[in-house]
């Protein structure tokens, strides 16, 4: 070929040829990876900001979608008696998408619709700016689903055996409030054998705490502090959002400054070994991420994090940390898991929509193939269902078991301590009561 020009065309389009076929065989070789690989999903809202979700609906006795989807966001109520089929509808997605285990909540908020807002209704908490408010029924909307189905399918053994790949965590409480605990401790007493965690605590969301009404969620909360020292007591991992940092504009990193508000709940929870006592497992939902907030060198803090609380915390990988922080950065996320192989989990994080679960897990198959394969398949699948059985069996040994199942039952005698974590005076220190507890010895003499 005597025309360099054309001979330079020939070659580039040759090369370009190459490279999309090297591309498309990447690509379709991570779909195959994903299709054979097992996962566990740490992270799944079975409602949405309405307090619904999706459920299975083949039958199509409700209205909508074989998810009872009939419009974005909007699904079918489900009545007592039929609210077995939430469950049911989650655990064909798991078949769906070779997810052995997934921890399940509700949702501890819900989106109100503001009469200063009346030109379309709000569906998810972005959508505008009316508050959001405390959803108190939604663990109760899970449990009785649960209940439900057991009670449907009590003579079928696989179908009850498959409620062991379901880890339900409780979540809707307000995470302000001191009297939060004594909440998670009547939901628990209310269905034994349930839950199997607490959380996702909602703490330092940005938009999404902002928009509460009153106090602002943060780690270092003594309500925090309290529910999570009664979780650790009663071996009931912690699932936790809480960012690293404040939102900020586009291309401006943050120092993350909140994140000494989450070392002193980790350093709170944590027990020295020989104590007798086991420190609060906690999984960090999205390695500390959310929409807009900019931290330089991610990795670097989630190692620093990890170097002195490895033993009892892990981090959630799931929803813009691999859009925003893994995505183009795989090699220092694959040498900062391989450090920590044990230390890492996958969630999805879909709220209310199940059925996206396999997707949005499969995102994360790049980074599953720079690990070493055993590594990989910890992360992917192994190191959830390692600590949830830790978990189980810790109950177990205890006596905090509801007979062979793995979920929590209390004594209905059971209460926390009223003070308990509290950043008050004991009654000795306070000039106050130490004065009353006083002259209520002497009236007793007094009588005598």
């Amino acid at each position: 070929m005597r025309n360099p020009f054309v001979r330079y065309l020939c070659i580039a389009s040759v090369s370009c040829l190459v490279s999309v076929e090297c591309n498309v065989s990447s690509y379709l070789q991570a779909e195959e990876n994903a299709s054979q690989r097992n996962y566990s999903d740490c992270h799944i809202h079975l409602l949405n900001f309405l307090q619904r979700g999706e459920f299975l609906n083949t039958d199509e006795k409700f209205p909508g979608s074989k998810r009872g989807e009939f419009d974005h966001q909007r699904y079918a109520v489900l009545p007592v008696g039929e609210r077995w089929r939430r469950v049911a509808g989650l655990l064909e997605s798991m078949d769906r998408g070779h997810i052995d285990s997934a921890m399940v909540c509700g949702l501890p908020v819900f989106k109100k619709w503001a009469v200063n807002e009346t030109y379309e209704r709000p569906d998810g908490y972005l959508d505008n700016e009316s508050h959001v408010l405390l959803a108190r029924d939604s663990d109760a909307t899970i449990a009785e689903s649960i209940i439900e189905y057991r009670s449907r399918f009590a003579d079928n053994k696989k179908k009850i055996a498959e409620l062991n790949r379901i880890a339900p965590f409780l979540c809707a409480f307000d995470p302000t409030d001191l009297g939060a605990v004594d909440q998670v401790v009547q939901r628990i007493q209310e269905y034994p054998g349930v839950w199997q965690g607490v959380g996702e605590i909602m703490s330092r969301h940005d938009d999404l705490t902002h928009l509460q009404l009153g106090e602002r969620p943060r780690s270092n909360h003594p309500a925090i502090l309290r529910i999570c020292k009664f979780a650790g007591e009663n071996s009931l991992p912690v699932s936790i959002h809480h960012n690293i940092a404040p939102v900020s504009r586009p291309g401006l990193e943050r120092s993350p400054v909140y994140l000494d508000e989450l070392i002193e709940l980790f350093r709170y929870c944590h027990e020295e070994p020989g104590s007798g006592r086991r420190s609060t497992e906690f999984i960090w939902c999205h390695a500390g991420t959310s929409r807009r907030v900019q931290v330089e060198n991610l990795p670097y803090w989630i190692e620093e994090v990890l170097k002195v609380f490895s033993e009892h915390v892990s981090i959630d990988l799931s929803w813009v940390v691999w859009e925003n922080y893994i995505k183009n950065d795989l090699e220092n996320w694959a040498q900062l898991i391989e450090k920590y192989p044990t230390r890492f989990m996958l969630g999805s994080d879909v709220v209310g929509g199940v059925s996206n679960a396999p997707k949005e897990l499969s995102k994360f198959e790049p980074l599953l193939e720079r690990l070493k394969p055993e590594t990989a398949k910890l992360v992917a699948c192994d190191n959830f269902q390692n600590l949830m059985n830790e978990m189980s069996e810790r109950r177990r040994m205890t006596n905090l078991a509801n007979g062979e199942g793995a979920g929590i039952a209390l004594k209905a005698d059971y209460s926390f301590p009223e003070y308990a974590h509290m950043p008050r005076l004991r009654d000795e220190e306070s000039f106050v009561r130490s004065r009353i507890m006083q002259e209520s010895d002497n009236s007793s003499e007094d009588y005598e």
